[in-house]
């Protein structure tokens, strides 16, 4: 851990500690999990435009193409540098949770997925509807 990233931290637990007070437990771990949340996404949607951007960089190196791969490859190095500071952000927001919940780890939670139509329901359902 950086200097940067204990002062980031330091910073952080202070936002959420502002709202200080009695029965303020479940608010101020509220706020540091939503925190973890934001963050996580932030990484995962960097990580996959990077990902499409080194795509697009082998697709215009295979054909041949100077001008695109010198325009993406800038773009890459730029991403890079916003991928460790949002790897950095996510460091801090899952250890001011870990301070806030008196050790508890930070876990993203699975995606909730709507309950599956049985087959026969929805076959059911177009016979009814049918013209």
């Amino acid at each position: 851990m950086t200097n940067n990233t204990s002062k980031l931290i330091e910073l952080k637990l202070a936002v959420i500690q502002y709202h200080d007070g009695d029965q303020m437990d479940y608010l101020q771990t509220g706020i540091a999990r939503d925190a973890c949340y934001t963050s996580l996404n932030s990484l995962n949607y960097k990580k996959k435009q990077m990902a499409d951007a080194i795509s697009d960089y082998e697709t215009a190196v295979n054909e041949g193409r100077d001008a695109p791969q010198m325009r993406i490859l800038s773009m890459i190095e730029r991403m890079e540098v916003e991928l460790e500071e949002l790897e950095e952000r996510h460091f801090a927001d899952c250890a001011v949770y870990t301070i806030v919940t008196d050790g508890q780890e930070w876990e993203a939670q699975p995606k909730r997925r709507a309950p599956a139509m049985k087959s026969d329901k929805i076959a059911a359902l177009k016979k009814r509807v049918a013209a």
